[in-house]
């Protein structure tokens, strides 16, 4: 299970407090949470997207990661490091590359995942000619296709993730060989465009696991900080400062910039 962060604010802003500096800052629960696999960081710089990733672990390059993070100044960020998943049994070291490290992008979008898709293989099948889009063995890689070619038809990121949402289940039921009771355990996520930041809290399993270094709120439950010209959410709050808010189940967090401001607001995935 991985974890993420992303940064929405009304003026280019450096991360470094958020991944770095605060006492949960993201390389900290990485470290404790022993997210090994792989982290990267994507950013827009004039509107262009950036993403550096590397499949090691982050905190065994923590002078490296400290160096990318210093050099990120941007309105949108999105932090991910990585704890694989493995729904098709692989070896493990098929598991580890930079192809399957996220965040994945495509054209201007980016994205974050944490959790796991049961039947990556099936949702392939209903990709079409985004299929080309994955080009590793990561689960999450195929949930990232999927979810683009919802928004590309949808325009709209809450029908996109009713709509990927609503297909998983479709292929839980009519799957041939039933490995899993559900189709996928989280599908957490942050995801950009460029011009707004999204994110969504939503789970099936995992009720009863607690967050990595607080320990009071439960572990697929995002948080958010937002003071006006700025909003953070992660997969759990990096600081014990007043402010933060956690998401819970079935929401999705809609942020943009307008009028010098960050505006936000959520809507029920149900």
């Amino acid at each position: 299970m991985c974890r993420m962060l992303g940064i929405i604010s009304a003026e280019p802003i450096s991360p470094y407090k958020y991944l770095v500096q605060d006492e949960c800052s993201l390389l900290v629960q990485a470290e404790k949470g022993r997210q090994d696999d792989g982290w990267g960081i994507g950013y827009y710089v004039n509107g262009e997207l950036i993403v550096f990733k590397s499949p090691n672990t982050v905190y065994k390059e923590r002078d490296l990661f400290i160096e990318k993070v210093r050099q990120v100044k941007s309105n949108i960020i999105i932090a991910h490091v990585r704890k694989a998943s493995n729904p098709r049994n692989l070896p493990k070291e098929r598991l580890i590359s930079l192809e399957n490290t996220q965040p994945f992008s495509y054209e201007n979008y980016v994205f974050a995942h944490n959790g796991t898709i049961y039947y990556p293989d099936e949702v392939l099948e209903r990709l079409g000619n985004l299929r080309t889009l994955v080009r590793g063995v990561n689960d999450s890689e195929v949930y990232f296709a999927y979810l683009i070619k919802e928004f590309i038809r949808h325009h709209d990121f809450v029908m996109a993730v009713k709509a990927v949402k609503k297909g998983l289940w479709e292929i839980l039921h009519n799957v041939r060989v039933r490995r899993y009771d559900v189709p996928y355990s989280s599908l957490n996520v942050i995801f950009s465009d460029g011009r707004n930041m999204y994110a969504m809290t939503h789970y099936v399993k995992g009720e009863n696991i607690k967050a990595i270094c607080y320990k009071d709120t439960p572990y697929f439950n995002m948080a958010f900080y937002y003071d006006g010209k700025m909003l953070v959410v992660s997969s759990e709050r990096t600081n014990n400062s007043a402010g933060w808010q956690v998401m819970n189940n079935n929401e999705i967090l809609i942020a943009s910039i307008q009028d010098g401001r960050v505006k936000y607001h959520i809507e029920r995935l149900e």
